[in-house]
């Protein structure tokens, strides 16, 4: 198929598909669009901050901001993300392409652009786990363990896959978006990292001074037949120990608002909602607040962060548990991706299903949250449910592309 010219009324996709390799590239995409979302491209940025200096970060922004109310489209914003330790990769750009799902037109357009098929011929990643099953089942018993001596009620444990990269990064994000679409979905470019991400969940959404965090918690695969999948979803709505991690997170995250928001004004607007996507039901709570005047944005998410459903509770000497019993470090992984709009509208999703390319290999992590009656062969199952989007991505990147 020969390159032709598409005109602005093309795809966000399609659009992001010939910006791809372009530098700095950045898609916060919507590959389940709801009423209300947006899909945002971006490139070239004029600046990139990287690191930990916050203050910096926060100065910048402050430069920046045309408004604060949050009203309208973000013009422009820092884009990128926070890893799980607390780095971070923001490229700030004066001007974004944006496509409202509501109304199906470019907002923001991009100007004519030339559409590109995907190249061909790939070798599809052959993803292997770096922990085996046995070491993850240990891993489970001793955070058992420490539930029994009441040092935690919930801890998140995750493992890694590998895999020489064989793909290109964009077409592998295609593939991800076609068999595990998500609202968070994201594709950023950054140089030597590229990250492919179908996120099912939303860290910080934050709009002037409202702010709502979607913890999700309890997971069950999807079944291709109607009654065996209606029967997967109302086993995940009944079972006793799902309900009580998502409980649990829910209060955690409702007390990490608390420390942002005036007094009084978090609540809890959803709780326990079955949520479906492609491989798996999520069960998901939405709790909403108003920041205080002396808190900004960064502030929030410095606050907050990292989430409470893929650290544990309580989050601090649950995070102390992770660092002892994991073996691999999580980088980008269960950190946040997203942006700070200079309208004052910034939203973060987790870094979670999400796939990283460096160094001519791709690698991600899956996890699962453990509780004192977890049992560890479940949870191991429950990683690779969660894995299956990413590896079924992988297989399909074989061959040509059309």
């Amino acid at each position: 198929m020969n390159p032709k010219t598409s005109h602005p009324g093309g795809s966000p996709v399609e659009a992001a598909r010939a910006m791809s390799h372009e530098e700095g590239f950045v898609f916060l995409d919507s590959a389940l669009p709801s009423k209300n979302s947006l899909s945002l491209l971006a490139s070239k940025p004029d600046l990139v901050l990287r690191g930990r200096d916050w203050d910096a970060l926060e100065c910048e922004l402050e430069k920046r901001y045309r408004s604060k109310d949050g009203s309208g489209h973000p013009e422009g914003a820092a884009i990128g993300w926070v890893g799980y330790d607390g780095d971070f990769h923001f490229s700030f750009y004066e001007r974004l392409h944006i496509y409202s799902h509501a109304a199906k037109e470019w907002t923001v357009r991009p100007k004519e652009f030339q559409a590109h098929p995907l190249p061909g011929d790939f070798v599809a990643p052959d993803f292997k786990p770096l922990l085996g099953k046995n070491e993850f089942l240990r891993m489970v018993a001793m955070a058992k363990e420490f539930i029994a001596a009441g040092d935690i009620y919930q801890v998140c444990l995750s493992h890694p896959f590998i895999a020489t990269a064989g793909v290109d990064p964009w077409a592998f994000y295609e593939m991800l978006r076609t068999h595990s679409p998500a609202p968070e979905s994201a594709f950023l470019n950054c140089g030597n990292l590229q990250i492919a991400s179908a996120s099912p969940e939303s860290f910080l959404s934050i709009s002037g001074r409202h702010i709502e965090t979607r913890p999700i918690k309890g997971t069950r695969p999807r079944n291709p037949d109607e009654s065996g999948d209606r029967l997967s979803s109302q086993e995940l709505m009944t079972s006793e120990k799902e309900i009580a991690e998502l409980v649990m997170i829910t209060d955690l995250e409702r007390n990490d608002l608390g420390r942002v928001c005036r007094y009084g004004s978090v609540q809890v607007l959803e709780l326990l909602k079955l949520e479906r996507y492609e491989q798996v039901f999520h069960l998901a709570s939405t709790i909403c607040g108003e920041l205080r005047p002396d808190v900004s944005h960064v502030s929030a998410l410095r606050e907050c962060f990292p989430g409470g459903s893929i650290s544990g509770a309580p989050k601090k000497r649950a995070m102390e548990i992770i660092a002892a019993l994991e073996p691999h470090p999580r980088g980008i992984y269960t950190g946040a991706i997203g942006y700070f709009g200079f309208n004052g509208d910034s939203r973060f999703s987790i870094a979670i299903r999400t796939a990283f390319f460096e160094s001519n290999h791709c690698h991600f992590h899956v996890g699962a949250g453990i509780v004192a009656d977890s049992i560890a062969e479940m949870e191991w199952q429950e990683t690779w449910h969660k894995a299956e989007g990413l590896l079924r991505s992988a297989r399909a990147c074989a061959g040509p592309q059309r």
